[in-house]
C-alpha cells in the first residue's frame, strides 16, 4: 500500500467539528421565547400607567404613546412569527438575530417616549414615571439577558431620558433620585454581560456535547447514531418526491497491514486524511460516516430514478478520486488507500432503513469475496454484482 507521490495527512483531526461554536441559534431562540411573555408583560403596565398619568398628560398624548408601544410589539410578534418558521427550515440565525435586537430597540424607544409627554408634575408624578420606566427596564434586561446587546438596545434609551429628567429636576430627593438610578443602570449592565458569559458557556457546552454524541471522535465524521437520523430524514424526503436514495457501505482493503507494521497511529493518520478528502469531496446531499474500525458508510440523497446509475457512477468517482493520491502516514512511509463499496438503493433494493444497510454490507461483503479477479471496486446492489464485474461499472439506466 505504497506510493511514490507524497501528501501529508491532516497535523489535526480531518474534518472534526471547529472548537468554534456559533451560540447565535441559541441566543436568536431564548429571544423568541421572551416575545410574547413581553408583550404582556409590557402593555399591561403601559395601560395602568397610562390611566394613573390621564390628568398630567393629554389624552391625545397618551393614546400616541399607547399606539407606539403597541406597533412596537406588532413589529415583534411579526418577527417572531417569521423568524420561528425561518429557522425550522434554515436554521438561519444570525440574521434573526439582528433583525430580534433591532425589534427590541423600537420597543426600547417607545418606553423612552413616557416621560418625555408627561408635563412636570409633582415629585410623586415624576418619581411614579420613573420607578415604572425602571422597573419595566429592569425586567427587560432580565428577559433579555442571553444577549447583553438587545438588552442595552432595550434600556439605553430609557436610561438616558429618566436619568436626564432626574438630575435636572428641581427637586433634591429627584436628583438623589436620578443619581441612585444612574448607579441602578451601570449594575444591569454588568450584570446583563455577566449572565451573557453564563448562558454562552452553558451554549457552548451542550454544543460541544451534542457534536461528540453525534461525531467520531477519531475522524470528526458523523457516527453509526447521526447516519441513521440523516438517513430517516432522507428516506421520508425521498418518499415525498419521488426521488431515490443510496447507501453505500465502505471497508478499506488492507488496512489491518497499516496497523500491524507501521502502527496504530499511522492508521489513525491515514483514516483522519481520508475522512478529511472525502468531506471535501462530498455535496449538500451526500455525507459519508464512520460506523467504525476502517468501516464507513455514504449517503448519498435525491437521486432522479431516470438517472440513478449515472448519478451514482459520478458520485462514486469523486470519492475515489478524493483518495487517489497516497497518504503519508509516517515520517518515510507512504500508504495508497484502496476500497470495496457495496451500494443498495431505496426503493429499488429496500423500503427501509435497517434493509437498506444490511443489503449494502451484503454487497460489500459479496464483491470483498472476489477482489483479486472484480472490475470495480464498488458494486450496485446483489443483482448487479456479474454487471459489475464484467463491465467495470452498472449498466446505463434506461431512459
Amino acid at each position: 500500500m505504497t506510493g511514490p507521490e507524497p501528501e501529508a495527512a491532516g497535523q489535526r483531526q480531518a474534518g472534526a467539528p471547529s472548537d468554534e461554536i456559533d451560540t447565535s441559534s441559541d441566543q436568536a431562540r431564548a429571544l423568541l421565547r421572551t416575545i410574547p411573555v413581553g408583550l404582556a408583560g409590557s402593555v399591561i403596565p403601559a395601560a395602568v400607567v397610562a390611566w394613573i398619568l390621564r390628568e398630567q398628560a393629554s389624552a391625545d398624548r397618551l393614546l400616541a404613546w399607547l399606539a407606539v408601544l403597541l406597533a412596537a410589539h406588532a413589529g415583534r410578534i411579526g418577527v417572531w412569527l417569521a423568524a420561528r418558521r425561518d429557522m425550522a427550515r434554515t436554521r438561519d440565525a444570525r440574521r434573526w438575530l439582528l433583525w430580534l435586537r433591532a425589534s427590541v430597540f423600537g420597543l426600547g424607544l417607545s418606553w423612552a417616549m413616557l416621560p418625555l409627554i408627561v408635563a412636570p408634575g409633582t415629585p410623586f408624578d415624576e418619581l411614579l414615571v420613573a420607578s415604572v420606566v425602571i422597573a419595566v427596564c429592569g425586567a427587560g434586561v432580565a428577559q433579555q439577558s442571553s444577549d447583553a446587546p438587545s438588552a442595552l438596545l432595550f434600556t439605553l434609551p430609557s436610561a438616558l431620558v429618566v436619568c436626564a429628567r432626574l438630575l435636572g429636576a428641581q427637586d433634591s430627593a429627584l436628583r438623589s433620585v436620578g443619581g441612585l438610578s444612574v448607579l441602578y443602570f451601570a449594575y444591569l449592565t454588568v450584570a446583563t454581560y455577566r449572565i451573557q458569559s453564563s448562558f454562552l458557556e452553558l451554549s457552548r457546552m451542550h454544543a460541544h456535547a451534542s457534536r461528540r454524541s453525534l461525531h467520531d471522535e477519531l475522524t470528526g465524521l458523523p457516527n453509526r447514531h447521526a447516519l441513521h437520523q440523516r438517513l430517516q430524514l432522507a428516506l421520508a424526503r425521498a418518499r415525498r418526491n419521488g426521488t431515490e436514495v443510496a447507501v453505500g457501505y465502505i471497508d478499506l482493503d488492507d488496512f489491518k497491514q497499516v496497523n500491524d507494521r507501521l502502527g496504530h497511529d499511522a492508521g489513525d493518520a491515514l483514516l483522519r486524511e481520508a475522512a478529511r478528502r472525502w468531506r471535501q469531496a462530498l455535496r449538500a446531499s451526500e455525507i459519508v460516516a464512520r460506523l467504525g474500525g476502517d468501516e464507513f458508510a455514504v449517503v448519498i440523497e435525491d437521486i432522479d430514478p431516470q438517472r440513478a446509475t449515472l448519478e451514482l457512477g459520478a458520485a462514486f468517482a469523486r470519492i475515489e478520486a478524493a483518495t487517489a493520491t497516497p497518504i503519508r502516514v509516517a515520517p518515510d512511509e507512504l500508504a495508497r488507500l484502496h476500497m470495496t463499496m457495496g451500494v443498495a438503493r431505496y426503493p429499488v433494493d429496500a423500503s427501509d432503513m435497517d434493509m437498506l444497510l444490511r443489503q449494502a454490507d451484503i454487497a460489500m461483503y459479496q464483491l470483498k469475496q472476489r477482489k483479486a479477479t472484480r472490475a470495480s471496486w464498488w458494486q450496485l446492489g446483489l443483482q448487479g454484482a456479474s454487471d459489475v464485474d464484467q463491465q467495470g461499472s452498472p449498466p446505463q439506466a434506461k431512459p
